[in-house]
């Protein structure tokens, strides 16, 4: 269906001001645009009440039982700050060249990523939202030995945007995937001892394969795995972290066999973990997919799974409800649920700040006026009992 003229001009007008945004950033030094970006983020971050809690509820999960309440907080506006200043100097390296480009980025051990392209089955380069992440569609550039770099890429939904994104991230002779292309194409592609980066850090909702992520069970896309096993290919992780303002440092972190889901997320863990305040944790990561025909036992899976850091669930009921079971597809070895019996909407935030994890979900017996709206403001999902029981 085409598109109707008030979403034409919308997205005209999206375009014109990402253009013209991109093209004043481009005139400065990538240093100023950084600090710049740094400014902007202090102050816009109190604004942003949703976002703090989003960050804040990953970093909780990341780093539980690692830092105080207070230090999650300063790390989640860190983050923010940082984020934003790192997507600003994205469209400055987009375009940058010779030495302006080269200044940007270094890559502290090549030696790695050279004895994975020595086996010439190709590699799987499994990389995350973090750092100035556009910088790796030009990693040609910094590793001169990859001599076929792809990867994947989301559609985003301004097609003018979207065209001339592509043509950016291209400009250097890279090929990029969608996921409605072929994984025949992508396999010859990685077959000709080709590079595929996949961002793998993405939730990708109730597909997937069920791993351990930070230690939470969550679920994670098999393409990285599957690439790896269908071409005999190589898998390497890589991180890129902000050294100083507008200077950024890529590691290669090697993935253990065999290159399994598990395996590969446990190295995206720990690249991530070089730099967390770089990492963009601007998206629930693990956001809890539960609804009427998803119930907590089929989105957790196997009965007997279980991650380190186990979801925190919270059962609200009055106290003459203290006895009632829950229902069998609520339970799963990996959910601990806690009671709040006769409690009030304002009681939540304490609730939910009493533990390290924070509350994933919360089951209602009875109706609580304001428990869905306070609850709401803290980022947690509220499901009536009644959806699940049998």
């Amino acid at each position: 269906m085409a598109a109707g003229f008030s979403k034409r001009l919308k997205w005209r007008a999206e375009a014109a001001l990402h253009s013209g945004l991109a093209a004043v950033l481009r005139q400065l030094p990538v240093e100023s645009v950084f600090t710049f970006g740094e400014f902007l983020g202090k102050m816009i971050w109190p604004l942003m009440k949703g976002r703090q809690k989003t960050i804040g509820r990953n970093l909780r999960i990341a780093l539980d039982g690692v830092h105080a309440e207070d230090e999650i907080g300063e790390m989640a506006r860190a983050s923010f700050i940082r984020t934003v200043a790192n997507l600003l100097c994205s469209s400055v390296s987009a375009k940058a060249e010779g030495e302006d480009l080269g200044d940007l980025m270094e890559v502290e051990n090549p030696e790695v990523l050279d004895e994975a392209l020595a086996k010439g089955k190709g590699v799987v380069l499994l990389l995350s939202h973090m750092g100035n992440w556009e910088l790796l569609t030009r990693l040609k550039s910094f590793l001169p030995q990859i001599e076929h770099l792809g990867g994947f890429y989301r559609p985003l939904n301004n097609p003018i945007l979207n065209e001339r994104v592509l043509r950016e991230r291209q400009a250097d002779g890279s090929r990029l995937f969608s996921k409605r292309d072929s994984l025949h194409h992508v396999s010859g592609f990685l077959k000709g001892n080709g590079v595929v980066g996949i961002l793998a850090d993405q939730r990708v909702g109730r597909q997937g394969e069920l791993v351990e992520f930070f230690g939470r069970l969550t679920r994670a896309s098999p393409l990285p795995s599957l690439l790896a096993r269908r071409c005999k290919s190589e898998v390497v992780a890589l991180s890129l972290r902000t050294v100083a303002p507008g200077k950024w440092s890529a590691r290669c972190h090697r993935v253990g066999q065999p290159y399994s889901s598990r395996n590969c997320m446990a190295a995206l863990e720990e690249a991530m973990k070089v730099a967390v305040e770089d990492v963009f944790w601007l998206q629930e990561r693990w956001k809890v997919y539960i609804n009427k025909s998803m119930t907590p036992q089929q989105w957790l899976g196997d009965s007997d799974a279980r991650g380190s850091k186990p979801h925190r669930a919270l059962v609200w009921a009055k106290d003459s409800e203290k006895d009632k079971p829950l229902p069998a597809s609520c339970l799963h070895g990996d959910i601990r649920y806690e009671w709040a019996l006769g409690k009030e909407p304002c009681d939540l935030d304490a609730i939910d700040a009493a533990a390290d994890l924070p509350i994933d979900f919360i089951l209602v017996l009875s109706k609580s006026p304001g428990l869905r709206e306070r609850a709401k403001a803290l980022g947690i999902p509220v499901f009536p009992v009644s959806y699940f029981s049998e």
